[in-house]
């Protein structure tokens, strides 16, 4: 006799869920070639900085004796260069097909880990809920499969926040080196990445802030070593230096390469700076508002980072989202989850549809495939937003339900208390506003 109970069982393991979420990307990687390279092209999902095109392109261009920072074309990592060249090769489709199924495995992996982290417990079915809403999740599985060093980013990332949280200190540092030699704005991170290990228990018993940001710098310039091993001094501006100084304007997602297609060159110097520092300013105050969840601080700022980055793909909005789904108690206090899910619906229909016009069919130009971005980007921006007044709001009600109803949960233990789904019965129940108790809580 067949036992449902230990089928449904195991079909509700999370590892069910990652296998099969490596089986759907390997299948679509070998019986769906040619949907994999044309997804290569779309602006939406690589850009110079993170194309598997240009990569290949480059490795090709070193093992041919010739350093690829010279010619001005070439933007990726020394790193990464080292990497598809002596232990993956690039020009090998079915061990880039594995390493990037890999890489999203890792990702999903790493999510689990900061949820358990995070809520101090293990189950089950929010774990397969956190696992597949980043695997499934389209822009995860189409970034997946255009191949772009986005998603290996995303990986090395999370596992920097994973070992964060678990208070393992040396990995988290030497992963967050790992990504900001990569794609240079994960060093925003490193603030609430010092805060997470601070307030972990296992991390007070071992090193100090000072320690972990020596071990954090050191990692950095030992990889600067292996960049000018493997491309003298070369690789700075075309990596780092595009990055900030945007001289590469391809069409993506992002705001910032119509802008400054526009631009005057007098003015392009104070644009570039307001530019890079909207991403500088959060951090400071989003960090000390959030001194007590430092893991929600990373949250925000990761959707900031995504969101008005030079060079943004879909990659980066896929890496928030499911970021978020460890936060399910945020995800509750959203107010305007459906509008943000339909937008972002609406732009990932429009945003290939008006480039097709623009340069495909020549019946539109620049600027419609520009207003499509630009819909994007304020979508995502209130939804960052919407997150962060959603957060507040929880802690707000946590606050006000420990000084205000404890002769109502008398009855509750401890445990109970700190569950939203208990206090949010209670506010409902009192039909009480979190703008009621802001004044008298901060």
């Amino acid at each position: 006799m067949i036992d449902r109970n230990g089928i449904w069982t195991k079909l509700q393991s999370y590892r069910t869920v990652i296998l099969f979420g490596f089986a759907l990307r390997v299948a679509l990687f070998l019986g769906a070639s040619s949907l994999c390279h044309t997804l290569e092209r779309r602006p939406e999902l690589s850009t110079p900085l993170t194309s598997i095109r240009s990569l290949k392109e480059g490795v090709y261009i070193y093992e041919r004796g010739t350093n690829p920072y010279d010619g001005g074309v070439f933007y990726h990592s020394p790193i990464y260069l080292a990497f598809f060249t002596y232990i993956v090769p690039a020009s090998s489709y079915f061990l880039t097909t594995i390493l990037w199924s890999l890489a999203d495995l890792a990702s999903s992996i790493a999510l689990i880990g900061i949820w358990r982290a995070r809520r101090g417990l293990s189950d089950g079915t929010r774990e397969c809920l956190i696992s597949a809403l980043f695997l499934f999740n389209p822009y995860t599985l189409l970034s997946c499969l255009a191949r772009s060093t986005t998603s290996l980013d995303n990986a090395v990332l999370l596992g920097s926040l994973h070992f964060a949280t678990d208070g393992q200190a040396l990995p988290a540092t030497l992963l967050l080196a790992l990504a900001t030699h990569t794609s240079l704005y994960p060093l925003l991170l490193l603030p609430p990445l010092l805060m997470i290990l601070k307030q972990n228990t296992k991390y007070q018993q071992g090193s100090s802030t000072l320690t972990n940001v020596i071990t954090y710098i050191s990692s950095f310039a030992a990889l600067v070593g292996v960049n000018f091993f493997m491309a003298d001094s070369s690789w700075i501006r075309q990596t780092w230096g595009v990055i900030i100084n945007v001289t590469d304007l391809t069409p993506n997602v992002g705001m910032w390469w119509y802008f400054f297609t526009e631009m005057f060159d007098h003015f392009r110097t104070f644009f570039l700076g307001v530019f890079q520092l909207h991403h500088l300013i959060y951090v400071a105050p989003i960090c000390l508002r959030l001194s007590d969840d430092p893991l929600f601080a990373t949250l925000v700022l990761v959707g900031i980072i995504g969101t008005w980055k030079s060079y943004p793909t879909l990659g980066d909005m896929a890496l928030w989202a499911g970021f978020l789904g460890c936060f399910p108690e945020v995800v509750a206090n959203l107010r305007h989850p459906l509008f943000t899910l339909t937008v972002h619906l609406y732009t990932s229909i429009l945003l290939p549809l008006l480039h097709s016009l623009w340069l495909l069919t020549g019946t539109g130009n620049a600027n419609f495939f520009y207003a499509a971005t630009m819909v994007y980007g304020l979508n995502a921006s209130l939804a960052v937003v919407d997150v962060l007044a959603a957060g507040m709001r929880v802690q707000v009600k946590k606050k006000a339900t420990a000084m205000l109803l404890q002769e109502e949960m008398k009855d509750h233990d401890v445990d109970e208390r700190a569950d939203i789904k208990v206090i949010d019965k209670f506010w409902d129940g009192k039909g009480w506003s979190v703008v009621q108790f802001t004044g008298s809580l901060s």
